[in-house]
């Protein structure tokens, strides 16, 4: 087993990024490339977008599928007999949730990676979307108007 002494994200990004081109997906040479071929008004080249796209389909399946295997760690369905005994959504393997969590952050990472994000850019972008979630929730918004809002996310840069 090969373990390493990591202590920040910082740590985690070049690792994440080593094991990807193992696997054989450079997510961050194609990141850099995407960053690259952007050019006036944030429109990036035909070709760098095909080739990050098709990385990013991969990863997006892969994060979903652990995600999947996060909820069957719970009593899920409402027609068991956890359910019916008011413990629906029981938390049953919390190990293996806590592995299936971090198993997300591997392709969580590998997709930032595939945007041409580095540790400081989720940073800088985690604290300005934080700004516009608490207005959010202190405007008493309603789901129904998430539509009329959704151009917020456009100033987050």
């Amino acid at each position: 087993m090969d373990e390493r002494t990591i202590g920040s994200l910082e740590d985690i990004w070049p690792l994440q990024a080593a094991l990807n081109k193992k696997a054989g997906i450079d997510t961050a040479g194609l990141g850099e490339a995407l960053k690259a071929a952007e050019g006036e008004g944030g429109q990036v080249a035909p070709e760098a977008a095909l080739a990050v796209g098709r990385a990013l389909k991969n990863y997006i399946d892969a994060l979903a599928g652990e995600c999947h295997e996060l909820q069957e760690c719970l009593s899920w369905k409402h027609w068991y007999k956890e359910a019916k005994e008011g413990r629906q959504y029981q938390l049953q393997d919390v190990q293996n949730a806590r592995v299936e969590a971090t198993d997300m952050l591997f392709f969580w990472i590998s997709i930032c990676q595939l945007l041409g994000l580095s540790c400081e850019d989720v940073y800088r972008l985690y604290a300005k979307k934080l700004g516009i979630n608490h207005k959010r929730q202190d405007e008493g918004r309603s789901q129904a108007q998430h539509g009329d809002f959704e151009a917020e996310n456009r100033q987050v840069k």
